[in-house]
């Protein structure tokens, strides 16, 4: 996956839980996600990163394939927050969970019960290998 010729990156983020309200808050003054070039978008066509984060239905994990199938290439999927990596989404057992995870690649965990604006910032950076030097 290469995002290098990109000047700026589009981020769609999923879910229903308290990491969106941490996630959105890196737009912000105070945190301005935006200097680096990173933008929240409505629009699955128009996303280079899929952020997933909050709890899921077997509806919710259907309408999450859908949405990656929508994104052009190249794209990423970032897993944020503990509903995710913990308890919901990627738990085994689940027969819908395992087709989720046999069609898409989790590119990126950030972990957090809601990660901090700026570990979510910094989580980004580091996957678009930006320095913050």
């Amino acid at each position: 996956m290469s995002f290098l010729i990109k000047s700026n990156f589009n981020i769609l983020v999923t879910g229903f839980g308290c990491c969106k309200q941490e996630i959105f808050a890196t737009q912000c003054s105070l945190y301005d996600i935006q200097r680096f070039g990173v933008n929240f978008v409505s629009v699955p066509e128009d996303a280079d990163i899929l952020v997933v984060q909050g709890f899921y239905n077997k509806k919710g994990i259907i309408r999450i394939l859908n949405i990656y199938d929508r994104m052009k290439n190249p794209k990423g999927i970032i897993a944020v927050g503990s509903c995710v990596l913990n308890e919901n989404l990627f738990n085994p057992g689940s027969e819908l969970v395992s087709q989720f995870r046999n069609r898409v690649i989790i590119n990126m965990h950030i972990p957090g019960c809601p990660p901090r604006p700026e570990a979510f910032i910094y989580a980004i950076l580091k996957f678009l290998g930006i320095s913050m030097q």
